[in-house]
C-alpha cells in the first residue's frame, strides 16, 4: 500500500542530490530524500573534502622537506591522530545538520535502503512505500572489489581515510588517482608504500609525459610503483599480510588498500521493477538526464552513464535535472556541457589536466603546436625546492586558442582552472601571455607556458 506521494523523490544525499533537491524545493515542489548512509554523500563525508585535510598536511610536510638545508632545519613529522582529529572535527555533526536543514525547508527525509518497486514507486527497507511524479537516482558509486584468495583482508579508501593509526607498510592495489593520492599522504606521514598496477601505464587518463614526472616524484618521495603486476593471493604471515603478485613477487604489508576504481551503485534497481535500463557503466540516460526506458526517472552523478565521475560535474547534473523536471511541461530543457572539465590528482606535486591530449588533437587532424617543458629552474619552483615539475600546452595554430593543458607542479590544481576558462571562452594564448597577472604567482607563470 502506498503511504505518501511526492512531486519528486531523490534517492541519495550527496552534492548532486543537494543541488537537485534545492532547485526543486525552491520551485515549490514537494520533495522527499532517502539515503541508507549518513546524509552528505561520498564527496563531503568520505572523499573530496575530508581527503584534502590529509593531503594538505602531506603537502606541508613535503614542502618543508624540500627546503631542508635551504632555510629549513629539519623536516617536520605528521601527528596522525591529531590530523585525524582535525578532519573529524570538520565532519562532526555534518550529516545531522543536513537532515535538520532539509526538514526545516519542508523536505521529507527518510533513512534506509530504497528499491524501485514500480516505474514511479519506491520501497524503503522498513516497509514504507512512496510514489512520485519523478524519481531522481543519485546513488553514487561503490569501490570495486577484486575476488582473489584472501580478498577478505583487503580494505578500501574509506577505511584508509579513517585510520586511527598509520601502519608501517601499506600496499595500494590500482594505479589510479585514489591510490596515488593516499600513497603520497601515507609516504609523507612515514609509511613504506607500494603501488601495484596491472598495466604498464598508471594514471592513464592523463598525459603520459606528465605522468612520468609524477612517477619520478613518487619514487623520490619513497613510493615504490610496480607496473604490470596484479595481486593473485593474500595470506596472513604472522607479522601482517603477504601479497603474491602475478609475477610471483611477494609483498609484505600491514595494510592492503584496493583502489581499482568505482562502479555505479545500482542496488536501487534490483528486481528490475523500475524498468530502468542500465549497464556496468551506469544508468542509461538521454541528454536531459532522463532514463531512456522510464522517463519518470532521472539519474545524476556517478550512478549515471555519463562521461565523468567528478563532483563538479555531478553538481551540474543535479541542477540540470531539477530544471528539466520543473520545465517538463513547458520551457526550454537544459543539457550539461561536458566539453571542458578540469581535473586534478592531489599527488605531490599535483597533476592536472583540461582539454585535449596530443593523441586526441592528432586524431582530429588539428593544426596545433605544443609548448612542453620543466619549471624546475623557474624561480617559483626553486624557492620551494621543487625538483619535479612539467607542463604541456596545446595551442591551435589557426586561431591561437588553447586546445589542452597538462601540468605537474605545486598549485597546478589551481592554475588548471585558468586554462579551463580560456578553453571554454576561446581566450587566445597571446591574451593569456599579455595579461597583467598578479606577480610573482603560480598563475602568472602560465604566460611563459603559452608564449
Amino acid at each position: 500500500m502506498t503511504d505518501t506521494h511526492y512531486d519528486a523523490i531523490v534517492i541519495g544525499s550527496g552534492t548532486s542530490a543537494y543541488y537537485c533537491i534545492t532547485g526543486l524545493n525552491e520551485a515549490g515542489r514537494k520533495v522527499a530524500v532517502i539515503d541508507e548512509r549518513p546524509y552528505g554523500g561520498t564527496c563531503a563525508l568520505r572523499g573530496c573534502q575530508p581527503k584534502k585535510y590529509l593531503v594538505a598536511n602531506a603537502e606541508a610536510v613535503a614542502m618543508a622537506g624540500h627546503l631542508v638545508g635551504k632555510g629549513i632545519h629539519e623536516k617536520p613529522r605528521t601527528q596522525w591522530q591529531a590530523l585525524q582529529a582535525l578532519k573529524n572535527a570538520f565532519l562532526d555533526g555534518k550529516s545531522e545538520r543536513e537532515v535538520k536543514d532539509y526538514q526545516e525547508e519542508g523536505i521529507a527525509t527518510y533513512a534506509g535502503r530504497a528499491t524501485l518497486v514500480g516505474r514511479n514507486e519506491v520501497e524503503i527497507d522498513d516497509g514504507q512505500r512512496l510514489t512520485a511524479e519523478h524519481i531522481v537516482l543519485a546513488t553514487g558509486a561503490t569501490p570495486r572489489v577484486t575476488a582473489i584468495p584472501g580478498s577478505e583482508h583487503v580494505r578500501d579508501s574509506e577505511y584508509f581515510l579513517n585510520l586511527t593509526d598509520l601502519p608501517e607498510r601499506i600496499v595500494f592495489i590500482g594505479g589510479g588517482y585514489i591510490s596515488f593520492e593516499f600513497a603520497h599522504v601515507a609516504a609523507q606521514a612515514g609509511s613504506r608504500v607500494t603501488i601495484l598496477h596491472r598495466s604498464a601505464r598508471p594514471l592513464k587518463a592523463f598525459d603520459e609525459d606528465m605522468v612520468k614526472v609524477v612517477l619520478e616524484a613518487s619514487e623520490a618521495g619513497g613510493i615504490s610503483v610496480v607496473t604490470e603486476e596484479s595481486p593473485v593471493r593474500i595470506e596472513e604471515d604472522g607479522t601482517g599480510y603477504r601479497l603474491t603478485g602475478s609475477t610471483g613477487t611477494e609483498y609484505g604489508a600491514d595494510l592492503i588498500i584496493e583502489a581499482t576504481g568505482r562502479t555505479p551503485n545500482l542496488s536501487v534497481l534490483e528486481g528490475g521493477h523500475g524498468e530502468v535500463d542500465h549497464s556496468p557503466r551506469g544508468i542509461a540516460v538521454n541528454e536531459h538526464l532522463q532514463s531512456v526506458s522510464n522517463p519518470q526517472v532521472y539519474a545524476i552523478g556517478d550512478c549515471a552513464a555519463t562521461e565523468y565521475q567528478l563532483a563538479p560535474v555531478a553538481d551540474e547534473e543535479g541542477k540540470v535535472a531539477a530544471h528539466n523536471i520543473i520545465h517538463e511541461n513547458g520551457g526550454e530543457k537544459k543539457t550539461v556541457d561536458y566539453s571542458v572539465v578540469p581535473s586534478a590528482v592531489f599527488t605531490i606535486p599535483s597533476l592536472a589536466a583540461v582539454g585535449l591530449t596530443e593523441a586526441q588533437a592528432a586524431a582530429q587532424n588539428l593544426n596545433y603546436r605544443v609548448n612542453h617543458g620543466s619549471t624546475v629552474n623557474w624561480p617559483s619552483s626553486k624557492r620551494i625546492g621543487e625538483a619535479h615539475s612539467g607542463y604541456k600546452v596545446l595551442i591551435n595554430n589557426d586561431d591561437d586558442t588553447i586546445l589542452g593543458a597538462h601540468l605537474v607542479r605545486h598549485s597546478s590544481s589551481e592554475v588548471i582552472n585558468i586554462f579551463g576558462l580560456a578553453i571554454k571562452h576561446g581566450i587566445k594564448a597571446s591574451h593569456l601571455a599579455e595579461f597583467l597577472w598578479a606577480y610573482p604567482t603560480y598563475t602568472s607563470d602560465l604566460k611563459h607556458m603559452v608564449e
